[in-house]
This record gives C-alpha cells, sequence and structure tokens, in this order.
C-alpha cells in the first residue's frame, strides 16, 4: 500500500516530494529502467533523472546496467528503528511461541499514518502464508489487528483516518460502511479482541488484541491469522480468542514494567 502522489501543500518542497514519488514507485516496480520509471510515474525522463542521480549519490538508490533498485540503506534504516521499537522487543518471543501453540501465523503490527505496518511476524511449520509482509502498510478496518487498534482509538482518531483513506473494499466481506464499522468497534471494545472475516483476502481469517499504554496510548497490535473455514470450528475459536488476548496481554504487562523503571 504505497501512495506516491505529489502533495500541493504550500508547506511541502516539490522537490523532496518527486524524490519520494520516485522511491515508493521503485518500490512498487522492484526494479526499473529511467523509461519505464518515468512511465509509471506519469513524469519525464528528464524530470527523474537528476533526482535518481542525487538519491543514487546518497545510496538511497543503486543502479546496474541501466536498471536502478531502492538501495539496501533502507535496510539498516528500517531494522534499526524496529530493534528498538519497545513493542517489538517484547513481542518478538512471545509471537514465535504463540504460532507454535496454535499452528498459526502470528503477526504484529504497529499504526503509522493513519495505515497498520507489520513490523514482525512468526509462523509454526503448517501455517499459512502471510497476506502482509514486514514493512508493508494496509488499512486499519480490513484486519483484525488493525480493528483492534481502532477500537482503542478516540472517535475524532478514527473520524480523522476514515476522512483520510476511506474504507476502500478489499472483498465482498470488508465492512465499507462508517456506521457498521463503529458497531463493529464497539463489539471489540466489549469483548477484547476483533475478528477479520475474509475481510482482507477471501478464505484468510484472523483474531487480533491491542496492547496499550497505561496513559490510553496505543502500542500496537497483535493478530493470528488462520484459513477461513477454521471460522465453523468451534473449539478451535473458542481457544484462539483467549490465547490472542493472553499473548496481548503479557507483552502490555511486560512493558508497563519496563516503562516504570
Amino acid at each position: 500500500m504505497t501512495n506516491h502522489t505529489i502533495s500541493n501543500d504550500s508547506r511541502t518542497i516539490s522537490a523532496v516530494d518527486k524524490s519520494c514519488a520516485i522511491l515508493d514507485g521503485l518500490h512498487e516496480l522492484r526494479s526499473a529502467t529511467l523509461t519505464e520509471l518515468a512511465d509509471h510515474l506519469g513524469l519525464t525522463p528528464g524530470t527523474i533523472h537528476p533526482h535518481l542521480v542525487t538519491l543514487y549519490e546518497n545510496q538511497l538508490v543503486a543502479k546496474k546496467n541501466g536498471t536502478y533498485y531502492p538501495g539496501f540503506k533502507f535496510l539498516r534504516v528500517g531494522e534499526t528503528r524496529r530493534r528498538e521499537n519497545i513493542f517489538y522487543g517484547h513481542a518478538s518471543n512471545k509471537i514465535e511461541d504463540l504460532a507454535e501453540a496454535t499452528n498459526t501465523r502470528v503477526q504484529i503490527y504497529v499504526e503509522e499514518f493513519g495505515v497498520a505496518t507489520c513490523i514482525g511476524q512468526r509462523g509454526s511449520p503448517n501455517s499459512i502464508l502471510p497476506l502482509d509482509k514486514v514493512g508493508d502498510q494496509v488499512h486499519l478496518h480490513v484486519i483484525a489487528a488493525g480493528k483492534a487498534m481502532l477500537a482503542e482509538f478516540a472517535d475524532d482518531r478514527v473520524e480523522e483516518i476514515i476522512e483520510k483513506h476511506g474504507l476502500p473494499e478489499y472483498t465482498e466481506s470488508t465492512i465499507v460502511d462508517e456506521a457498521e464499522l463503529y458497531e463493529d468497534l464497539s463489539e471489540v471494545s466489549e469483548q477484547g479482541y476483533a475478528v477479520n472475516d475474509e475481510e482482507h483476502m477471501e478464505g484468510l481469517s484472523a483474531v487480533g488484541a491491542a496492547i496499550t499504554a497505561e496513559n490510553g496510548d496505543v502500542i500496537g497490535a497483535l493478530s493470528v491469522a488462520f484459513p477461513a473455514s477454521k471460522m465453523g470450528d468451534s473449539e478451535f475459536m473458542n481457544m484462539i480468542p483467549h490465547d490472542v488476548v493472553s499473548a496481548a496481554n503479557t507483552i502490555e504487562l511486560e512493558i508497563r514494567v519496563e516503562n516504570r523503571k
């Protein structure tokens, strides 16, 4: 989920906007020639080339045989940020245990800019492959972890996110009506966990729970993903929410204890 729209906000620097759009475009294409990138962004090669040269000189873009790639420097920056994230530090071992115990794919997300970013995942040998990879962004309303975080936000924050990103439809089961979403979030608040029943991808379901600080700030959320067919297994569905909430509560408690030191 990449947005490479060039901003018209008077407070932004147009040259930096173009460089960011170029980086987003390279990420979407994975690699591209100057012409391919220009076509993708709807800009001229002459406009793009000076930006690519500058990005190359700063090691943010690599080049080989006329093809440009995002540079590995982003890996250093992103991995440092992730290692220093208190949620990731406490969740990384817990989600491995949870994945093995439930035979599911477990993922952890944080909210930035009104969307969910996956910052870690673990899976048992027999679990499904993840839809979201580490670093991927997804709308909050379509995943269990995202709805769990939305349920912890004040209404004005939820409204702000909806106004900015809308409620795009991923599948026929995606909630695209604002009133229906608020009704769902109210249920999430009451039961302490959220359910994604094929709202992100057909055939995939998940259960998620949020992690919050003592002051109510949302730190992140975790979710377990499994084939949608398991939604009809009453024993499985009785166990999963308990295990997810228990893991979230443990992580939350550890973070609060650390923050008090």
